[in-house]
This record gives structure tokens, sequence and C-alpha cells, in this order.
């Protein structure tokens, strides 16, 4: 709860405070994984990319069923796949809450929409690559948290353990950054009449102070619920 109070204070603060911090954020979290492709490079064999699991379908025990069955074909379980895909691909259309913010957004969003999909796919197919490459790992041990002890095999404790520190400060950007895009895009609808002009009161630093209350009462109602049950 207090450090949810403390984020959202900070989006309250202003949207260049919460873009600025966000950066700060991506450098941080993400250099543990630049840092493993150039470590990676002399171990790499290209070989293990093409390596097809042992034994049947690879599976979840923590997944749990969901509301939909576990559809398997290929050896993949398609139902938890699209929905991680969904969930780390997500957000692009959140970047239109903050066009009325955004000097000249008809130039900048496409090259920023262009840049960011690029960025995406190359933080997910690179340090996958060089992991999958260097380390000798079966699809059975890919399981929530796994990339941290691959780090660990292929660069040492040292790697491992910014992983998973980056992966903690990773976090702050995401709520960051979802708590804006809900409350401007709140801001946004009422603006249109299409939900009460309760949530079209800005703060003194022109923020959307109702919707990030709304936010912020919301997260902390659903912080006592299971992680992987608010995920699925």
């Amino acid at each position: 709860t207090g450090i949810t109070l403390v984020l959202s204070a900070i989006n309250y603060s202003g949207l260049e405070i919460v873009g600025n911090l966000s950066i700060i954020v991506c450098i941080v979290s993400m250099s543990p994984f630049v840092v493993l492709c150039f470590l990676a490079i002399p171990k790499v064999d290209p070989s293990r990319w093409l390596v097809m699991p042992e034994t049947g379908v690879a599976t979840d025990d923590d997944m749990g069923a969901g509301f939909f069955p576990d559809a398997a074909f290929a050896g993949v379980l398609w139902r938890p796949l699209l929905n991680s895909l969904f969930w780390n691909l997500n957000s692009f259309d959140v970047g239109a809450s903050f066009a009325g913010e955004v000097g000249n957004p008809e130039r900048v969003f496409p090259r920023a929409m262009f840049l960011s999909i690029i960025f995406v796919v190359m933080g997910y197919i690179l340090p996958l690559l060089a992991a999958l490459g260097a380390a000798d790992t079966r699809q059975e041990d890919w399981r929530a948290g796994y990339f941290s002890t691959v780090m660990t095999t292929i660069g040492g404790p040292w790697l491992g353990a910014w992983t998973v520190l980056a992966a903690a400060i990773s976090n702050i950007a995401l709520f960051l950054a979802e708590m804006s895009g809900d409350s401007y895009q709140l801001m946004g609808m009422a603006d249109r009449g299409l939900i009460p002009k309760w949530f079209r009161k800005r703060s003194r630093f022109d923020t959307p102070e109702n919707g990030i209350l709304l936010g912020t009462v919301v997260v902390i109602a659903m912080s006592v619920a299971d992680f992987d049950q608010l995920v699925e």
C-alpha cells in the first residue's frame, strides 16, 4: 500500500516527471539483458535454438486451468502463450491517451510507435536467443524467474542478482505508465461526456486528479488478490 501511494503521488506530480523517471527505469531494467547479449556471444551454439521439447507438451502447474481449457497443439499450450503475448505487447493503445499532452502528435506518435515496436521485439528476441544459445536448458525449465538462473549460468551470480533487481525496478515504470494512461483516458472520456464530469478535474500539476485517485483505490483493493489470477 505504501509503494502504491508513493507512485500515485509521483503520477499526481506531473506527466513530465513520470516520463523522465520511466526512461531512467527502462535503462536500469534493460541493462543486464544488454550485458547478457555481449557475454553470450562467444558461448552461443545456434543448434540449441532448434531443439524441440523432449517429452510432449510443456506444462505450468502455476497457471491453473483458467476460464478456457489448456488447448495443446504442436507442443504448445496456446491459452497461456497467447495470454502472455497479449499482456507483454499491450499498452500501445494507451499512448493515444496522452495525445492532448504532446506537441505535434501527428508527427511524434507514428515515429514513437514504430521505434517502440522495434525496441520491444529486440528486447524479447535478442536476450532469448542469447540465453538459449549460450546455456544448456530444457523447455520445461523455463518457468517464472528462470531467466535469472540462466543469467547466473552465463555471467555469474552478480548478473543473476542484477537481473532480479532490474525486474523489481521495472515494475515501477509499469505502474507509472499504466496509472497515467488510465487516468488520462478517464479524463478524455469525461471531456467527451461518456462518463461523469467528475473525472475532468485536473490537479494543480495539470494531471487528472480524480482519475489517479480512483486508480489508486482500485490497485489497493486488488492488492490482496493472487497475482497469477490478476494476470489471467
